[in-house]
């Protein structure tokens, strides 16, 4: 398993081009110190998986959750997003930006129209902020997970939004 997961990093990394003789990383920043490896990492990344106009994207997402309720039963959840972007040269936005562009307008707007009324910086754990926002996602742009739980009585449930 571990020998397998090596082998997998080293084929990704061959494949960034980690190691070309050409690959220049800049490891220092302006004022000379060492710059974190995610970022030089990030670079790489950049550079080497960057779109043209002309490519587009997919959006693989799987969560795979053991879900516990009061009663001590469990039940496996698992929730899927499979989506894919539209090129720029045909004036579409790929997946990823419109995900989190359109996730961050939606909240911006509904703060905007006083629909949540949370103060400061917070997380999207309270139901009155992530419920409209994950409706307007559905509903607006066609942008869901697919959940699916085998409940504890042994049936399985598929759909949009399960009651857990």
């Amino acid at each position: 398993m571990v020998e397998d997961t090596f082998i997998s990093i080293v084929k990704s990394m061959r494949f960034l081009g980690f190691f070309d003789d050409n690959l220049k990383l800049k490891t220092r920043d302006a004022k000379g110190n060492l710059r974190p490896c995610i970022d030089c990492f990030g670079d790489v990344m950049a550079s080497r998986m960057e779109h043209t106009k002309h490519d587009r994207d997919l959006v693989v997402m799987r969560h795979q959750f053991v879900i516990e309720n009061e009663k001590k039963e469990r039940w496996n959840h698992t929730s899927t997003w499979i989506d894919s972007g539209a090129a720029a040269v045909t004036g579409g936005y790929s997946m990823m930006s419109k995900s989190v562009g359109v996730t961050c307008a939606i909240g911006a707007r509904l703060v905007l129209e006083g629909k949540i009324t949370n103060k400061g910086v917070i997380s999207p754990i309270y139901p009155s902020v992530y419920e409209p926002i994950m409706s307007r996602l559905e509903n607006d742009y066609g942008i869901y997970m697919i959940e699916e739980s085998d409940r504890h009585d042994g049936l399985p449930v598929s759909g949009l939004r399960p009651k857990l």
